[in-house]
């Protein structure tokens, strides 16, 4: 067994016995890394499993393509396998990557020099901003290294706005736009509330569109993704699923939803009483 191997086959055990943390995701993204720096076909191939482990299945298929023996059966059939894979899936379910201290460290101070949102407060961390090479904010013309993941609701496409632009409702009266696509329709808000939500916050990545939530009178606070694991992580499975089910929506969530999977939650909390709530959207 080569070297590599045996430290994929140690760092999945710490990943299976770990249930998927950050930190075993962490040390995965790592080794995976140092093994692209390789060009033996050992490495290359345990590239590919770990590229798998982490469902990252359109750059499995990608990279098995250029190495598989196309006379070995078994061989074949894996590639077949992740040809289906990469069609079906792509990279679009993979794990995402978690930062590493220093970069977590770095991302806090950036934090600090954004605008607050009310009812989404950290959209950097549930996706919906990002950051990455800079762009011109189509609405105030100046650039940013951190902007909207999404378009808003718009009759033309507007890409790449701001986080400022956005949190004092420039962009949503320059582009006649929303942020928001529905909410519980059983309350009404007063007008200050209402517009708050739907043009000075940043929506958040979903099958059907976001669908917000309210208690006690307002609109709550979005906080991200979730799966069953995450709440049970958080330690507030038991309470979330126990309101869930009393709306009749969806049957036995519990067994199959999944962060960012076909069933996907969505997990609110209200601003006022603390309670959580949870939205659940599928493909």
């Amino acid at each position: 067994m080569n070297e590599f191997l045996k430290e994929y086959i140690s760092l999945k055990e710490n990943f299976v016995k770990h249930h998927e943390n950050e930190a075993s995701v962490l040390a995965l993204y790592e080794f995976a890394d140092r093994l692209s720096k390789h060009t033996e076909k050992e490495a290359i191939e345990v590239l590919v499993d770990v590229y798998q482990l982490l469902y990252k299945m359109e750059s499995a298929y990608k990279l098995y393509e250029s190495i598989y023996d196309k006379t070995d059966r078994k061989q074949i059939k894996k590639f077949l396998g992740l040809k289906d894979l990469n069609e079906s899936h792509g990279d679009r379910f993979a794990t995402p990557r978690p930062l590493n201290k220093k970069e977590r460290l770095k991302r806090e101070e950036r934090k600090k020099l954004l605008p607050k949102f009310r009812y989404h407060p950290d959209p950097l961390e549930t996706g919906s901003f990002i950051e990455g090479e800079a762009k011109i904010c189509p609405c105030c013309g100046k650039e940013s290294n951190t902007y909207y993941v999404k378009s808003p609701y718009a009759v033309d496409d507007v890409d790449y706005l701001c986080p400022v632009c956005i949190s004092n409702g420039e962009a949503a009266k320059k582009f006649d736009a929303d942020f928001i696509q529905d909410v519980d329709d059983d309350f009404v808000p007063d007008k200050e509330k209402r517009d708050e939500l739907f043009y000075r916050t940043p929506g958040y990545l979903s099958w059907q569109g976001e669908y917000w939530l309210y208690c006690c009178n307002d609109y709550c606070a979005y906080l991200g993704s979730v799966g069953t694991k995450e709440l049970k992580e958080m330690g507030i499975a038991e309470e979330v699923f126990e309101e869930y089910n009393k709306r009749k929506e969806f049957n036995d969530i519990e067994e199959y939803l999944e962060k960012d999977g076909s069933i996907c939650g969505y997990l609110f909390r209200c601003l006022h009483c603390g309670k959580h709530h949870l939205w659940v959207d599928v493909d």
